[in-house]
């Protein structure tokens, strides 16, 4: 077996175990002393390990037994059929030596192993010789709950919980509800679970952590009014209490009381402005609903409050690149590597700014020196867009081949960037070569098939991209893209205009914003002889997006309705950004020439 499948092995098992039992006893022989320097340094360390493992000891109430052949046989015999996945042998030789000897970390063990080997009635079995021998332990308490909650026999559950949160602290006692609630919720019905729990909380009324658990049972199990109550208890109990703050924010949330929860979380910070993780929920907030202005005040708020932290630094970054403040963007980002000097997704980033400053040099710098496996191929795959743009399409080739996929994703990827570079270059043929033949080994990858309509769109052949919408359409109705440019080239390329108004429509349905569909259906419109519609689209288009070729459409739509003066100033605006563009030059010929 390998290493990656005995450790997901570990991992599925623990899982499966936290619910069942919270840190069990395990037998441990002492070690022996090591005369050494190292030693001696510890040594204080060591007293104090020493008089706490006696103390536990103590507390347990060890068993005087004498280890017999028969006893070290046992337990030899448990140990090594447990290394061959014979479990039930194992559980068999622990359960004999936990009876015979009443040793309450054999009795721990024998529960853990009936655990392990399904063997749920034997886990109780153990578990209550357990608790006999270790009455004061919150371990075994809490353990017989969840196998009993796992039985189904939630009344005597209910019993032995009480008994763990009395034996557990009042600092601990909140995060042992939370567990407990884990396992009721996912092994009982909505209904039993919230009755548990809230018997167990009414155990302690004045505590604002249990109350908080309780919420959180209640919020989990969609019963939002129980959730209100229990949380607006807990903010009774403790008005500082800051995560009790950040879970009423969330609960309004999920309730869409958005309004309510905004101005609960700017009165709780404006009387304690240092709870950072409210606040960054708050901005997370923001940003998540494009509010970027107000992300952006709490996000600097929390940069100053902690300077060590690299959220704030990051989010920064990210929303003056929004607003194309490179610079801004960029000291973010080299903060955020001075906190984090192996972070290389601020790597990635400031190779994005080089990039959009045309500063060439500094990006391929900046995306060679990407080494995470995470980031590794997306950071190369921008490298090569680059190169092609400072080398040519030749060099950006090359620097392909030093590129390896390692799933089939990542190869689609790679066919499609290199699908660019021919496009881009003129090499329609090369380009279609590569598609239809990454076609044969993935026949529906709606990627591949977009592409491919896209070169038949670049030579005019209308039927061969109606194939491949039409049947991107089929596989997923409603692509976004493949209606936009579906109806576009209906528009562009044949006189369907209703047919194109209809696509066009529906994409712009989706996304009402976006600069590309809006072009598109000022084209339609503009086709359909409705020049006044057409221009207000495209207008609106270019103002998201200064693009050449939205530009060029309201050139011919301006001139087209006879304001030969505004077409020529858009024009001149847009041959000043895109002097070398085909289509501006194009559009030049035709009103100046």
């Amino acid at each position: 077996m390998s290493l990656v499948r005995k450790i997901c092995q570990a991992a599925l098992y623990f899982a499966l175990l936290a619910f069942i039992s919270a840190t069990l006893i395990s037998c441990a022989a002492k070690p022996a002393k090591k005369d050494t320097a190292e030693n001696a340094q510890h040594s204080s360390q060591q007293a104090k390990a020493s008089a706490a493992a006696e103390d536990q000891q103590n507390r347990l109430n060890l068993p005087d037994v004498e280890l017999s052949a028969d006893l070290m046989y046992k337990i030899m015999l448990s140990d090594l059929a447990r290394q061959q996945n014979n479990n039930e042998l194992a559980l068999a030789a622990l359960v004999d030596a936990a009876i015979e000897t009443r040793d309450p970390r054999l009795a721990a063990q024998a529960t853990r192993q009936a655990v392990i080997s399904n063997q749920y009635t034997t886990a109780i079995q153990m578990a209550r010789l357990w608790q006999a021998l270790s009455p004061d332990s919150v371990d075994v308490y809490q353990t017989l709950g969840n196998l009993l909650i796992v039985e189904k026999q939630p009344d005597e559950a209910i019993v032995y919980y009480s008994k763990a949160l009395a034996l557990t602290d009042e600092n601990n006692r909140s995060q042992l509800l939370k567990q407990i609630s884990a396992t009721m919720i996912r092994y009982s019905s909505q209904e039993q679970a919230l009755r548990n729990i809230e018997q167990l909380a009414t155990e302690y009324p004045q505590s604002a952590d249990v109350a908080l658990a309780h919420a959180g049972v209640a919020s989990a199990l969609k019963h939002y009014d129980v959730a209100n109550t229990a949380i607006n208890r807990t903010l009774a109990l403790d008005p500082d209490n800051a995560n009790a703050a950040v879970f009423k924010f969330s609960l309004l949330l999920l309730q869409e009381m958005d309004k309510d929860a905004e101005e609960f979380a700017l009165h709780f910070l404006k009387k304690h402005p240092k709870s950072i993780d409210l606040r960054t929920t708050l901005a997370r907030y923001y940003l998540e609903n494009t509010r970027l202005k107000s992300a952006e005040k709490q996000y600097l708020i929390i940069h100053r409050q902690d300077r060590t932290s690299i959220i704030a630094p990051m989010a920064l970054a990210l929303i003056r690149m929004d607003s194309k403040d490179y610079d801004a963007a960029s000291q973010y980002l080299e903060k955020v590597l001075e906190l984090q000097s192996d972070n290389d997704l601020a790597r990635v980033y400031l190779g994005d700014i080089a990039t959009l400053q045309e500063r060439l040099d500094d990006a391929i710098q900046w995306y060679r020196s990407v080494t995470d496996k995470d980031q590794l191929f997306s950071s190369r795959l921008r490298l090569i867009d680059v190169v092609m743009k400072r080398d040519g399409i030749d060099a950006a080739l090359r620097e392909m081949e030093a590129l390896h996929p390692e799933t089939a994703s990542q190869q689609i990827d790679l066919i499609l960037l290199e699908n660019e570079l021919l496009s881009k270059s003129g090499r329609t043929k090369e380009a279609l070569e590569l598609i239809n033949k990454a076609l044969e080994d993935s026949p529906d990858d709606l990627d591949l098939l977009y592409a491919r309509g896209m070169i038949a769109a670049s030579v005019n052949d209308v039927a061969g991209l109606e194939k491949d919408m039409l049947r991107i359409l089929e596989l997923k109705p409603g692509h976004v893209q493949a209606l936009n440019a579906y109806g576009f080239t209906l528009a562009d390329l044949t006189n369907r205009y209703k047919e194109a108004y209809s696509l066009i429509s529906a994409a712009l349905k989706q996304r009402p914003g976006d600069p590309y569909i809006l072009d598109s259906m000022g084209w339609v419109e503009f086709r359909l002889g409705n020049y006044a519609d057409a221009e207000t689209y495209l207008r609106r288009a270019l103002e998201l997006r200064n693009d050449p070729e939205i530009a060029s459409h309201l050139v011919e739509v301006l001139f087209a309705a006879g304001n030969t003066r505004e077409a020529k100033k858009v024009l001149l605006k847009a041959n000043k950004a895109f002097p070398d563009n085909e289509k501006l030059l194009a559009v030049r010929k035709k009103i100046i020439e």
